[in-house]
């Protein structure tokens, strides 16, 4: 039997590939391919809108940027071990932020006490911030070229954050029932599309009735839908928001027979006439999401059909000119 020629895996010195953070690192993560990098790694979407060095009064972010849905995105580099001066300027960065936002604090080396406040800023914020503590390193093997890896220490856990939010709801017995409902399908769908390898992710807890994901166009997003309460239905929806909404939905519904050809069944065209929003909707009635031995099947349905409709529509929108559809939508 031939034995294999294994190389030696060995750890370089940051400093050796990046001149320092500011100028070197920071530089270099902003550039599309090494951001998608570090997306996959810990899960995320794509990126837009990425700035580096904004202005937070008077400090600066490494890298500021949004995500499909909307969201900031706070990244934060260091090289060396992780400092109370970074971790002070994250929170001064988050009490300027307005929404939902994502912090990611990048070092080569996290400090015990600071892992665990990343770990109890995940188990105590609320539902619209996340925090990921990653570490840095350079590898390579014998002479090869040398590669970046990003080894995550801390990050969100979407079902112990949908169990104290549960718990926390104090309203009703009704209503936190419902939200634990809620948040124990979401969460079951979230490792549902991770272990089928879907592009779809559900990264944090949700107490809505809705989940909304990137379609490849920003102000219009595909949404999964359960109803318990009203009605026994599940449904997957392409909603549109903001202005220009009702001349994208009428620039659809022009192609409505061959987007209904290519998806296999007709669509709900509901064009919300006096609001800022309109819906193309599939629903499947029948189905109680409040019994757990129904969500497999009901999931399978969801990401068929969330496949189907970025498929669809994901081309079409982003072919539609981004100016032009407030203007028609004011005269309409």
């Amino acid at each position: 039997m031939t034995l294999p020629t294994l190389g030696r895996l060995t750890t370089m010195k940051v400093t050796d590939v990046w001149e320092n953070e500011p100028r070197g690192f920071t530089p270099w993560l902003a550039l599309p391919d090494n951001l998608t990098l570090l997306c996959e790694i810990l899960g995320l979407d794509e990126l837009v809108d990425v700035k580096q060095e904004d202005a937070v009064g008077r400090y600066r972010v490494d890298i500021l940027a949004r995500d499909q849905d909307g969201g900031t995105v706070v990244i934060e580099n260091q090289f060396g071990r992780t400092d109370h001066g970074h971790l002070g300027q994250i929170m001064t960065y988050l009490a300027g932020q307005q929404g939902r936002v994502t912090v990611i604090w990048i070092a080569e080396r996290f400090n015990e006490e600071h892992r665990a406040v990343v770990d109890w800023l995940n188990a105590n914020s609320g539902d619209d911030y996340t925090f990921f503590a990653v570490e840095v390193e350079v590898l390579r093997i014998g002479a090869s070229e040398p590669a970046p890896w990003f080894n995550v220490v801390a990050k969100p856990n979407i079902w112990s954050r949908s169990i104290r939010a549960g718990s926390s709801d104090a309203e009703s017995a009704e209503i936190a029932s419902r939200h634990t409902l809620r948040m124990s399908y979401w969460s079951s769908f979230a490792e549902y599309l991770q272990a089928h390898s879907s592009e779809f992710r559900i990264k944090r807890a949700n107490k809505d009735h809705w989940f909304s994901f990137a379609s490849g166009r920003s102000g219009s997003v595909i949404s999964a839908t359960i109803s318990v309460e009203r009605y026994k239905r599940i449904g997957v929806e392409l909603y549109n928001h903001g202005d220009g909404t009702k001349a994208i939905f009428d620039a659809l519904h022009a192609q409505r027979d061959e987007i209904e050809r290519e998806i296999g069944v007709t669509l709900e065209w509901q064009r919300l006439d006096g609001r800022k929003a309109t819906r193309i909707v599939l629903y499947r009635t029948g189905e109680d999401p409040s019994d757990p031995l129904a969500w497999p099947r009901q999931h399978a349905w969801m990401l068929d059909y969330m496949v189907k409709f970025r498929r669809t529509f994901g081309s079409r929108l982003k072919a539609l000119p981004l100016s032009g559809f407030r203007q028609a939508d004011d005269e309409a």
